[in-house]
């Protein structure tokens, strides 16, 4: 989420910008984005792990082996932390203003460590929203995390309802969406090495469910039968990517099911596929941005898009759900560009170089 804005930042030769990586067995320096955005000299690259990080490596083997990952996530993961002592070895420059990023609250043990040598230090604290909340939220009062003194927030509108009271009644907030700015996703193309693919046989139709985790919101028993009958189209090949976070699907499927791995990265399955199948992941506005139709599965999620512009991309069973394969097989077009336009505008905010003016509102603040 935030390596639209290290990017941007980055090529301003004023700019000292290190990344400092608090869960490299999860994203390595090899991923593709670090290692594009690392390419730039300037840039300083820093790996901190976890105290007792075999321990924690022995804890998350055996509850996956068991698995039960959640308890691992839930009560021993969040036991363990982060030495101050690492974070003051960072190399900042003591005579120029500092900014840190973070994406998550203090219930993440990087952050609060992050905070702490932050405001120790009278560091600019940015909270960098991690998602987007794609679906209808209501302002929620009770939220148990607790948000530190940020100085500024970049998020939208509808997150916003779904995020604890900040403390700071002085914070900068910012309406937009690093991830989903339209000069970010021409970069992504660039750093995925996705080209304009002309020579897919025309008569392969590949569908791509996009799964979130199942939790108490999506019936799986539908989705599963969803996937298991798009399969039955003639001509058809149906990739499914698991949620990132651990999601193990051990549903039979026919041969043309094909179940993404961590290698094959969101991008490049909706570059390979004609539409994407989704409930509640923000991958659908990746789609978008490409131009690629979406279906969203209404009738397997308790949950409803925000979005009133997504409307013509909604499917009430599985009856509807072919009726719109089928006219995206031949040509038709689900939702029309004004349609497009507004949907990005409702959950990224406006996309007139967006990057640089929360590039130049952040120097702002800091001047």
């Amino acid at each position: 989420m935030t390596s639209p804005i290290i990017w941007k930042l980055s090529i301003d030769q004023s700019s000292n910008v290190i990344i400092v990586n608090v869960s490299p067995d999860l994203i390595t320096k090899e991923d593709p984005r670090i290692a594009f955005i690392a390419k730039n000299s300037s840039i300083k690259y820093i790996e901190i792990s976890k105290i007792f990080k075999k321990l924690d490596d022995v804890s998350k083997y055996i509850y996956s082996i068991t698995k039960t990952g959640y308890f691992h996530r839930r009560f021993f993961s969040s036991v363990l932390g982060y030495s101050i002592k690492k974070f003051e070895k960072i190399p900042i420059i003591k005579k120029q203003p500092t900014v840190i990023f973070v994406s998550y609250f203090l219930d993440h043990k990087a952050v609060e460590t992050a905070i702490f040598w932050a405001e120790k230090n009278s560091f600019v604290k940015v909270f960098n929203n991690h998602g987007i909340t794609p679906f209808t939220v209501n302002k929620n009062s009770e939220i148990n995390q607790s948000a530190p003194l940020f100085d500024i927030c970049i998020m939208n509108h509808n997150s916003e309802k779904n995020l604890p009271t900040f403390k700071n009644k002085n914070i900068s907030k910012i309406y937009a969406v690093p991830r989903f700015s339209s000069e970010w996703s021409k970069k992504l193309n660039e750093i995925y090495q996705l080209k304009k693919n002309t020579n897919r046989k025309n008569k392969i139709f590949r569908p791509a469910f996009m799964l979130s985790k199942w939790m108490n919101k999506d019936d799986k028993h539908l989705i599963l039968s969803a996937i298991k009958n798009v399969a039955k189209i003639k001509n058809t090949e149906v990739i499914v990517q698991p949620h990132t976070r651990g999601m193990v699907i051990e549903h039979p499927f026919p041969s043309n099911v094909f179940i993404a791995n961590d290698k094959y990265n969101s991008r490049k399955i909706i570059h390979d596929s004609d539409v994407i199948i989704f409930t509640r992941s923000s991958i659908f506005l990746d789609a978008i941005l490409l131009n690629k139709p979406i279906i969203h599965l209404s009738y397997a999620t308790k949950v409803s898009l925000a979005s009133v512009d997504l409307n013509c991309c909604r499917v009430c069973d599985e009856k509807d759900l072919f009726i719109k394969l089928d006219a995206i097989r031949h040509g038709s077009n689900i939702y029309t560009r004004k349609e497009r336009e507004n949907c990005l505008n409702f959950y990224a905010g406006n996309d007139n170089k967006m990057l640089d003016k929360i590039s130049n509102e952040i120097k702002n603040f800091i001047n």
